[in-house]
């Protein structure tokens, strides 16, 4: 009887032709980083699958090839940036005798983070993913989860409070905002502006120092 793989498949690997030799699996991740860049500039409507090919240096063959269509680009960087949260996410909430304050302060940042990272993302989502079921079953059932974890992490429950929910949705939100509206008075790039949010979700749940 062959072994079952022991290789654990990627959720974004899911969108995508397999790759199972490093060439591919970097050809692949070239592709969803162009896609990426492409929305951000153009937005999903405005991006063209030539304009991904030629950001990516490779040829629209090889876009089609690993890709069924645009839709498979998007919800394959979706699963990304969701991947790359719960990493972090995973990382910060496995530390031990952490003040209440500097997991959301860490919270806050990484999140921060993450959202500069995929800021295309998040432009597309707008422009197609709130009309799309999968797309916000994706985003917003990772962000219940994330609220999950931040409740166990602060109160040693799992079930997420009101106010953590709310705290959540406020980071959201400013960050989107930030991503989307670049005449915002704060920008998600601005350091500062990133530490007054997090002072701010601090406050709110009333987690400082006393």
């Amino acid at each position: 009887m062959a072994k079952a793989s022991t290789t654990k498949k990627k959720a974004s690997e899911r969108w995508s032709l397999p790759a199972t030799q490093a060439r591919s699996r970097a050809t692949r991740e070239k592709l969803l980083a162009a896609a990426e860049a492409v929305f951000a500039a153009k937005g999903y409507t405005g991006a063209k699958i030539s304009d991904i090919a030629e950001e990516s240096g490779c040829s629209v063959g090889s876009v089609y090839f690993r890709f069924k269509d645009k839709d498979a680009l998007f919800f394959a960087i979706a699963e990304s940036f969701i991947e790359d949260a719960r990493s972090g996410v995973g990382k910060l909430f496995a530390a031990e005798s952490v003040a209440p304050e500097t997991v959301v302060r860490t919270f806050v940042t990484a999140t921060a983070a993450n959202f500069r990272k995929h800021r295309g993302l998040f432009r597309a989502i707008v422009e197609r993913g709130f009309d799309h079921p999968l797309a916000m079953k994706t985003i917003f059932g990772f962000r219940e989860e994330l609220a999950a974890a931040l409740e166990k992490a602060l109160h040693g429950r799992t079930d997420p409070s009101i106010q953590i929910r709310v705290m959540t949705q406020m980071v959201y939100g400013f960050l989107i905002a930030g991503i989307l509206n670049k005449d915002a008075p704060t920008q998600i790039s601005d350091s500062k502006a990133i530490s007054g949010l997090a002072d701010a979700c601090i406050a709110y749940l009333n987690i400082g120092e006393k």
